[in-house]
């Protein structure tokens, strides 16, 4: 009878302790939430919220930030939502899970403001259990993702998935991956082709190596690497394939080769002038030179066109697209 005393004043202690640790976890995500949202609105940008709680006494942490008005005045871009979540397991609070409302707006900085309608939306974040929450796996979720822009055209996604991973065999690099299907193009952009209004998939598979470890220290990190291992995207009789690899070069400018591979690129001229980048006028010397890239290489139905970083600048194939992306920063 003594033990089983004991054993009850034992759980009920560990009950006590564990009850205060949800609490004083609690009330300090709350105080940091609400911390961050006064400092961002001191540094002059727009963060704005109704309220904000913690719920999920006494295994998890959810956390509700109502209200939400994030933006930058300076640059255009803003969000704003009805509520967010972020989920977290007590004896865990290293993965968290991120909540989204099925309706968003989003400003753009050129004056757009789109409207984001999804069936579902959610995103995972999992960190290394250190002081320094060192970096393991982000993920992001979407199904029937669709935009509304106020400038008259809509897109969306049946499915979204992007992710970004720790590779443990490379230092300082992460895996980076997307996956789209059935991707709604805008009506003006489809109705300019024959190719229909819906890209049946995108596959991405890619890496970038940083300067810096992944974790919250990191700043202002410079690319060391980066490559694509494999992408591919099908929209109707267009079929693009690509791999390769970019790093910086003395003057920290991306140096380095993509080959890609498209198939059906006689559609090409159509989409070109669809989207605005050349007049009607010259779609068909577009034509003419494509032919041309296509008949020198060893099948005449796929063109092989390598994005090229070299010297500072980038070209298409034979075509120069301009500068290239600085990937180390200017000391």
């Amino acid at each position: 009878m003594r033990s089983m005393r004991y054993i009850l004043w034992v759980c009920l202690g560990l009950g006590v302790l564990w009850g205060g640790y949800w609490f004083v976890g609690a009330r300090a995500i709350e105080s940091n939430v609400r911390a961050w949202f006064a400092n961002e609105s001191a540094a002059g940008l727009v963060a704005e919220t109704s309220g904000v709680s913690v719920a999920g006494f006494a295994d998890r942490f959810d956390l509700t930030v109502s209200g939400l008005h994030l933006a930058d005045p300076a640059s255009g871009w803003g969000w704003k939502a009805p509520f967010a979540q972020v989920l977290a397991m007590t004896w865990k609070p290293w993965h968290l899970i991120a909540a989204l409302p099925h309706t968003q707006e989003a400003d753009l900085p050129d004056g757009q403001k789109v409207t984001i309608a999804s069936s579902r939306l959610m995103a995972s974040l999992l960190m290394q259990p250190a002081l320094t929450f060192g970096f393991t796996r982000a993920i992001v979720e979407g199904e029937g993702v669709n935009l509304t822009s106020d400038a008259n055209w809509t897109a969306g996604a049946e499915k979204a998935v992007l992710a970004a991973e720790n590779d443990p065999t490379r230092k300082n690099t992460l895996r980076l991956g997307a996956d789209l299907t059935n991707l709604a193009l805008p009506a003006a952009l489809a109705a300019g082709t024959d190719l229909g209004g819906t890209i049946a998939l995108v596959h991405l598979d890619a890496h970038v190596t940083l300067s810096q470890p992944l974790d919250l220290a990191m700043t202002n990190p410079d690319v060391v690497a980066a490559g694509i291992a494999a992408l591919h995207m099908v929209w109707g009789a267009l079929e693009l394939t690509g791999e390769g690899q970019v790093k910086p070069d003395a003057q920290g400018l991306a140096e380095g080769k993509i080959d890609l591979s498209l198939k059906g690129w006689r559609k090409v001229p159509d989409v070109v002038v669809a989207l605005g980048l050349v007049p009607p006028a010259n779609r068909v010397t577009v034509l003419r030179g494509l032919e041309f890239l296509a008949a020198s290489g060893g099948d005449p139905t796929v063109l092989n066109l390598p994005l090229t970083f070299k010297d500072g600048y980038m070209s298409l194939g034979p075509l120069p697209l301009g500068p290239a992306p600085r990937l180390v920063q200017a000391q």
